[in-house]
C-alpha cells in the first residue's frame, strides 16, 4: 500500500515536471515583442525566437512592431461653419525599444486610449483653420500639418507615426446643392457675357463695314443689282449710274 502511494506521488510529480517543462519554452514571432511579466510585474521584453520562462511565474504577452493601419472616420467644421465627412488613414507601429513602457502604460489598448481620440482632435482642430472652400485646393497641405501636430503629440508614448492622409471626403448636402447652383449661375454669367461681347463685335463690324461703302462702291453695288431695264419714271437730275464729269 505504500508503495502504491509513493508510486502515485512520483508519477505526480513527474507528469507536473513534465507539464512545467512543457510549458518553459515559448516562441516569439517575426515582427513581434514578447513583455515578460513575473508575478504581475514587468520582468523585461525578449524578441523573436525561442524563449524560456518560469512555469507558474511568468506570463507572456505579445506585441506588435509590423506597420498598424488605422482609419479614422469623423465629421468637423470648416472655419465657415460648414460640415465635413473626413476619412483619414494612419499607418503607425511601436517602437520596438518602448514596447514595455507601452505595455505599462497602455496594456494593449494603445490605439482606444491614445491614438483614435489624440488624432481625431487634430484633425477637427485643423481643419477648422479653413475655409470649405479651400479644404479640396489644399487637401495635401491640411493632411501634412494633422500628421506632423500629431506626431509631435503622441512623440515619447512609442508610436512611431509612418503616413497619414486624409483618403476620402464628403460635403454636406447643403453646401453640394449651394456649389451646384454657384456653378449655374457663372455658366449663366459666362453665357451672356460671351453673347454681350458678340453683340457689341458684331455692331463695331457693321459699323466699320458702312463706313467703308464709299458712292462708287455703292454704285457699282447698283450696277450689279441692276436689271438692264431703265427706269420708267425720272423726277430729274443724274440718271442712275451715270457719272457726270
Amino acid at each position: 500500500m505504500e508503495i502504491s502511494k509513493k508510486l502515485i506521488v512520483t508519477v505526480v510529480v513527474l507528469l507536473l515536471a513534465g507539464f512545467a517543462l512543457g510549458t518553459a519554452f515559448y516562441t516569439i514571432d517575426t515582427g513581434e515583442r514578447g513583455v515578460v511579466l513575473r508575478l504581475g510585474r514587468l520582468e523585461g521584453v525578449v524578441g523573436e525566437g525561442l524563449h524560456v520562462k518560469m512555469p507558474f511565474m511568468d506570463h507572456i504577452e505579445k506585441l506588435s512592431i509590423r506597420d498598424n493601419n488605422l482609419t479614422v472616420k469623423t465629421e468637423v467644421s470648416s472655419s465657415d461653419i460648414q460640415t465635413i465627412a473626413v476619412e483619414v488613414g494612419l499607418v503607425y507601429s511601436l517602437d520596438p525599444q518602448k514596447v514595455g513602457e507601452v505595455y505599462q502604460t497602455y496594456a494593449k489598448n494603445i490605439e482606444a486610449t491614445l491614438i483614435r481620440p489624440t488624432l481625431s482632435e487634430k484633425i477637427n482642430a485643423i481643419i477648422a483653420e479653413y475655409p470649405i472652400e479651400a479644404f479640396v485646393e489644399k487637401r495635401a497641405e491640411i493632411s501634412n500639418r494633422i500628421r506632423t501636430t500629431f506626431a509631435a503629440q503622441i512623440e515619447g508614448n512609442g508610436v512611431l507615426v509612418k503616413t497619414l492622409l486624409i483618403t476620402n471626403h464628403d460635403f454636406s448636402d447643403e453646401f453640394n446643392k449651394a456649389i451646384e447652383d454657384k456653378k449655374i449661375a457663372e455658366q449663366g454669367a459666362l453665357t451672356a457675357k460671351f453673347t454681350l461681347e458678340r453683340m457689341k463685335l458684331e455692331a463695331e463690324a457693321q459699323m466699320i463695314k458702312q463706313a467703308s461703302l464709299s458712292p462708287m462702291v455703292l454704285q457699282e453695288m447698283a450696277i450689279n443689282k441692276w436689271d438692264g431695264k431703265m427706269p420708267q419714271y425720272f423726277s430729274g437730275g443724274q440718271l442712275p449710274f451715270i457719272t457726270i464729269k
